[in-house]
């Protein structure tokens, strides 16, 4: 019998909501899933209905502004009002929407992944904790085209056809070890599915409970979005949401 999580409220105003997802509970619905599938929008909708009048890129999804991976826990922003949500949606394109992510690795791994390129940046430990920069493409990959592989300006013309075209970036701190794992602070303005994940993975630290990325082998993924920053969209006050990881 599933049990449905309770809604972790932690910001509210007239115009937006940012909530806590648990991990293992999907943002947004499919938009052929049944209507009583659990995600966390129906959640938030069932106390916030007016979310769900919100039609944003997907009519399906509501006001919510942003996704995370059904394993990964943490702040999603979901606004209550169309002109919220076309606000929010310009900052982010401004790239003034930072999000922010912890995440642990267990095990390094120095072997080049499959259909990865190889990885041309430093790696995050070896720096001593100072900023790293990912920076990829990325594509589609595998069964279903249910992972994503990273994509260089230099990769074959064939995959660079298959690329999004855009560049993403992910900023990359290691922040220490913690029982026997090295964790890490990520930050981005701008995201694509999987992309922390993937280039935690191609740094050779893969996230413990990623398997898909070959991260350790455990019950949850070590990955939790812990902060957001952005300009409220409509009064432009600066606004910096954190919890603890």
């Amino acid at each position: 019998m599933n049990t449905v999580p309770s809604l972790a409220l932690v910001y509210e105003d007239p115009f937006l909501l940012i909530v806590d997802k648990p991990e293992l509970l999907p943002t947004v619905p499919l938009k052929d899933d049944p209507l009583d599938k659990p995600t966390l929008l129906g959640l938030v909708a069932s106390s916030y209905p007016e979310v769900l009048s919100v039609e944003g890129k997907n009519a399906w999804e509501g006001g919510v502004l942003h996704r995370l991976d059904t394993p990964t826990s943490g702040l999603v922003v979901i606004a209550r009002t169309k002109e919220a949500y076309t606000a929010l949606q310009a900052i982010g394109k401004a790239e003034l929407f930072v999000k922010e992510y912890r995440c642990r690795s267990s095990q390094r791994n120095d072997v080049q992944l499959p259909a990865f390129p190889p990885f041309p940046y430093e790696d995050p430990v070896s720096c001593g904790g100072r900023e790293v920069t990912i920076g990829s493409l990325f594509r589609h990959y595998g069964d279903n085209r249910r992972q994503v592989r990273p994509v260089l300006a230099d990769s074959p013309k064939h995959l660079l056809d298959k690329s999004t075209g855009t560049w993403y970036m992910t900023k990359v701190w290691y922040t220490g070890e913690e029982e026997g794992a090295s964790t890490f602070t990520c930050r981005l303005t701008s995201g694509f599915r999987h992309q922390v994940r993937v280039h935690m993975a191609w740094s050779g630290h893969p996230i413990d409970g990623d398997v898909v990325y070959h991260g350790k082998v455990q019950q949850h993924l070590a990955l939790r979005a812990v902060a957001v920053e952005f300009p409220h969209p409509i009064t432009s006050q600066t606004m910096e949401i954190r919890i603890d990881s």
